[in-house]
């Protein structure tokens, strides 16, 4: 089924949370009450790289984590972001490498976690956190050329002639 990126990016995120026992994964096209403890997806574009119309994306993915204060303590609440964390984080597979093996319909270039918040406590006596995924994609299944670059940060020349 052809999605948006956006779309696509948001449901394998959410693929790789699912071995967290008890959290429920909330994408931006879900609608309707949350049920604690739960992590929201939400990616948006930032902008087309490289150029107009070239196919090349960069996105933004919010994973924000909320539980209940009332039956959590902050040590534990921490323990549990660790493991959406470890979701993420590894040397081997990469993170664009673990988003890749769910998604057949967007090229995944280049994926890392740029940003983290707080912990705060919200309204609602909610503890919440969160962290931000940096994507470089590209959403055709078509074979440009483009699709096949490698952003790492071993080959930073290699799109250089593409400008």
């Amino acid at each position: 089924m052809n999605q948006t990126p956006q779309f696509n990016v948001e449901d394998a995120i959410r693929d790789l949370l699912t071995g967290i026992a008890g959290l429920n994964v909330y994408t931006t096209n879900r609608t309707g009450l949350r049920f604690f403890p739960f992590a929201t997806i939400s990616a948006s574009v930032n902008e087309q790289m490289l150029g107009n119309y070239t196919g090349v994306y960069d996105m933004s993915v919010a994973v924000n984590y909320s539980d209940t204060a009332a039956k959590i303590s902050q040590e534990d609440f921490d323990a549990e972001y660790c493991s959406i964390f470890e979701a993420f984080y590894s040397e081997t597979p990469t993170l664009a490498s673990k988003i890749q093996n769910t998604i057949f319909d967007t090229k995944i270039h280049m994926a890392r976690i740029s940003s983290q918040s707080p912990s705060i406590r919200a309204n609602k006596r909610a503890w919440q956190r969160g962290l931000t995924i940096s994507v470089i994609c590209t959403p055709s299944e078509l074979d440009d050329g483009i699709r096949f670059l490698d952003f790492s940060e071993q080959r930073n020349s290699m799109y250089v002639g593409v400008i």
